[in-house]
């Protein structure tokens, strides 16, 4: 009895561990209080008609909206916006601000939801060490990339131009696409995020990259951390791997005002020079991992993209 017992035990132990987890990082990614908005509201908000929405996706459903100034005669770039783990599209969009910068700038924007967990998080398969806490074989890259194609085939979008942004879970996950596929997005931005630990997980195709991390991020380290045991590079670790991909010179660095709710020029731009992709690091000096944003910070983002083409 007591064999069974403890076999019992071990059983249940790395199930324990699982949920514990599970909740640790959904308290720490509801920080930001997000709120159940009402899918019609989101469809007007931001000056995008309800008409704009264009359904993709298949089983796994997303809305396109397109520009106010849409039309088929002339493409327009694309940013698919990745939601950090726990979060869903709607929320994510208005936290980040970027579905109405995307509108101001003529841009078809897309928020796509990853898949439920056992514990009904959503999630992106982005790396070893985030967020894919139950082993599920999706691949998220390929459906990303069929999203890009089944736009592509509807709407009229500018190759030369198509962005990923991401927070968190899902600025591993633009990691994760970017070193997965060739040739398919011009650049990427993320927050909060970082590489996966090996190397080779990449295929190191150079890429447009700029990275935005708080020093003060307590579930994402800046300086590197693991999660359940897995570990994940610092945000610097991170930026010299695409340094070395990339072809960069040492960088130089600014002091810049990103967000409103900080004071003063909160931020380090680190650039580097590249002889095959641009690479920036904005340091957020004293940045929380779920930050307060703005406007002002999702234009800035979305004009550092659409700097960049194929």
């Amino acid at each position: 009895m007591s064999a069974l017992s403890n076999l019992n035990r071990q059983k249940l132990v790395p199930i324990l561990l699982f949920i514990a987890a599970i909740g640790f990082l959904f308290a720490l990614e509801l920080t930001r209080s997000d709120a159940e908005f009402d899918r019609d509201t989101f469809r007007t908000s931001s000056n995008y008609s309800a008409e704009a929405a264009v359904v993709v996706g298949g089983d796994r459903p997303a809305d396109l909206f397109l520009p106010t100034s849409y039309s088929k005669e002339t493409p327009v770039p694309l940013l698919i916006n990745l939601h950090g783990y726990t979060g869903e599209s709607q929320s994510h969009s208005i936290y980040t601000f970027l579905q109405a910068a995307a509108d101001k700038r003529s841009v078809a924007y897309i928020a796509p939801n990853g898949l439920k967990d056992s514990a009904g998080s959503r999630f992106w398969n982005g790396s070893s060490a985030c967020c894919n806490f139950g082993g599920s074989k999706v691949s998220d890259v390929d459906y990303i990339n069929s999203l890009i194609e089944e736009i592509s085939s509807q709407v009229s979008i500018d190759q030369s131009r198509i962005y990923l942004f991401g927070h968190s879970n899902g600025h591993f996950m633009s990691y994760k696409f970017a070193c997965s596929t060739k040739d398919v997005v011009t650049a990427i931005a993320g927050l909060a995020g970082s590489m996966d630990s090996d190397p080779n997980a990449c295929n190191k195709e150079p890429m447009n990259i700029l990275h935005i991390h708080g020093t003060s991020d307590q579930t994402i380290l800046y300086d590197g951390g693991n999660l359940l045991g897995n570990p994940y590079p610092s945000a610097q670790q991170s930026v010299d791997q695409w340094s070395a991909i990339n072809s960069c010179t040492k960088p130089s660095e600014s002091q810049f005002d990103l967000l409103q709710s900080m004071q003063g020029d909160d931020s380090s731009a680190i650039s580097y020079t590249c002889k095959k992709g641009a690479l920036e690091l904005w340091r957020i000096n004293g940045g929380v991992h779920v930050p307060v944003l703005d406007e002002g910070f999702a234009l800035r983002i979305l004009d550092w993209l659409l700097t960049h083409r194929k």
